[in-house]
Order: structure tokens, then sequence, then C-alpha cells
């Protein structure tokens, strides 16, 4: 019995030196919190934005509602193409969506009907396998539509947050390229030979 305790007892010493408490946690979950605050008021214009946080700010505005990280960028021109990306995305969904609650009814109908086959807008008729197929098919559209709404959507807010990094790049006079002569050093009798020099400065 003692041999037992005596066991028991190493073995829950070993367990509490193998698992340490985490005691950056709490410090971790406070500079989120720090950060999350940061962001939410810059992006609301709580705080004014410095150069250097509008990229990230765009991305976040563009994130909630497409379009607004490009007025962040003052690119105007880019809004038309973006929401008439967003009413397409949303006219497929809708159109899909549409369908296949029409099919879908008419499948429910047939069941409870008992019925094999019927006629559909004045074509047919056709039999219930190939409506649920139908109906399967408008369903998986609708679920690609969202997709690509989603997908679009991304790469807009992806789009300000470049957009608003070029701003920042640095096209000034300074960076130039020259072109001079030069000597070069040869591994024949260390004789040395004219050559060109291209110089790259930024």
């Amino acid at each position: 019995m003692e041999n037992i305790k005596q066991n028991l007892s190493k073995l829950d010493s070993a367990t509490k030196k193998s698992t340490p408490f985490d005691t950056t946690r709490g410090a971790k979950l406070k500079s989120f919190g720090k950060n999350s605050k940061f962001t939410f008021r810059k992006t609301f214009g709580i705080d004014s934005l410095k150069p250097n946080e509008v990229p990230k700010i765009a991305f976040v505005r563009s994130m909630i509602l497409p379009g607004w990280g490009q007025m962040t960028n003052k690119n105007y021109l880019k809004l038309p193409l973006i929401y008439g990306s967003a009413g397409v995305g949303v006219y497929f969904i809708s159109f899909n969506n549409n369908l296949y609650h029409k099919y879908k009814d008419y499948v429910v109908e047939m069941q409870l009907q008992g019925l094999t086959e019927r006629e559909i807008d004045g074509g047919g008729p056709y039999s219930i396998t190939l409506i649920t197929t139908a109906a399967n098919q408008y369903r998986r559209y609708k679920q690609l539509s969202f997709v690509g709404l989603g997908l679009g959507w991304l790469l807009f807010a992806i789009e300000a947050n470049v957009s608003a990094h070029l701003k920042t790049f640095d096209v000034s006079n300074d960076i130039s390229f020259k072109i001079s002569p030069s000597l070069l050093n040869t591994s024949l009798n260390n004789n040395q030979a004219l050559g060109i020099k291209l110089a790259l400065n930024f």
C-alpha cells in the first residue's frame, strides 16, 4: 500500500513538472484586446489614420463593406466595378435559389400525390428523378454563387490593401541607373581588362 502511494505521488509531481502554467497567456489576451480596440477606433474614424496604417485599415474596411477600402484610398473610379460585380453575384444567387426552390417544390408535390412524372412550363412529362437532379444542380449553383461572391469580396479587399501600399511606394528621382567604364581583374597572368559597370541606386 505504501509503495502505491509513493508511485502515485511521483506520478503527480511528474505531471505538474511537465505541464507548467503559461504565464504569457494573459499578456497575449491583453495585447489582442488592445489591438482590436485600436483597429476598431481607426476603422470607424474615431482616431485619425497615420500613412503607414492606411493599408491595414483599408483592408478591414473593405471586409466590412465592399468599396469602403477603395473610398479610403480615394479610388472612386473603381466603385462601379465593385458594386457591379456584387450586383451580378447577388443576381445569380437569387436566380439559382428561385429555381432550386421551384424544382424542390415540384418534387415534394409529386411525392405527396404519388406521381412519377409531370409537365413543367408546358414541357415534358419529366420524371421525378430528372426533376430531383435539376433541383440538386441549382442548389450547387447557388452555393457556388455564394463562394464566388465571397472570393470577389476578398479580392477587392486585397486590392484596397495593395493599392494603399503602392501609394506610399518611393518613385522619386533618387532612383537612378548609371553605366560607367571599369577595370576587371582576369585570371590570366593577373592582367586587367576594360569593362562596363552597371549601377542601380535606390
